[in-house]
């Protein structure tokens, strides 16, 4: 166990790297790890919560709007909170330590867990950043009626929720500012010092 932390919460928007973030820092404290996203499909075995349903993910994105997959997005997290929060509540409590990671965490709704043994670490992206990691990902969006369109609405919907991230926070001594030339190593050590550390410092790549 790292010290009293049982819980390590890390939240970002797609494509921020929090998922490489968990499994590295799971790695080297040797905590288990989990993705929001593995909860709300174990959600959606027993309750119509996907806004995706039977669309092919490609074609969902060029059918809505940008306004509706922001709210597809956000009413989805909050039908897959309550798992996530009696999930927090048990490790940190009594159960192993673990790592949560995924986009459908926010800091507004993290904050209530007062305990330190749960600690949290943001990801807020560069849209340069958001855009690059994208264009690489060709498996995502490629194959689809109208890539651009993919690209572009998945795109304004990752800003869109990066923004609210950040908008979201409450204090400047968990987040860390994710740029181009912030390299892997450079984001786990980060990272490391937000939970060696308690006091109030700024994180941020210049």
């Amino acid at each position: 166990m790292y010290k009293n932390v049982k819980v390590i919460i890390i939240g970002g928007s797609p494509m921020s790297g929090k998922t490489t973030l968990a499994i590295k820092l799971a790695a080297r404290y040797e905590y288990n790890c989990i993705s929001t996203d593995d909860i709300g499909e174990i959600l959606q075995t027993m309750a119509d919560i996907n806004p995706i349903k039977d669309l092919d993910y490609r074609e969902y994105y060029i059918k809505k709007s940008i306004e509706d997959l922001c709210l597809d997005a956000w009413e989805y997290h909050q039908k897959i909170w309550p798992a996530v929060k009696r999930l927090v509540k048990i490790h940190s409590e009594w159960g192993t330590p673990i790592i949560i990671e995924g986009w459908a965490l926010y800091p507004s709704l993290v904050n209530e867990f007062k305990s330190q043994n749960v600690k949290n670490i943001w990801l807020i992206c560069d849209q340069n950043v958001l855009d690059y990691r994208l264009n690489a990902n060709r498996e995502f969006y490629q194959g689809a009626s109208n890539e651009d369109v993919v690209k572009e609405k998945f795109l304004q919907r990752s800003i869109w929720h990066n923004k609210k991230l950040f908008d979201d926070l409450t204090t400047a001594n968990n987040y860390i500012k994710v740029t181009r030339c912030l390299l892997e190593a450079e984001l786990l050590e980060k990272a490391s010092n937000i939970l060696d550390h308690d006091e109030a410092s700024l994180i941020e790549v210049k």
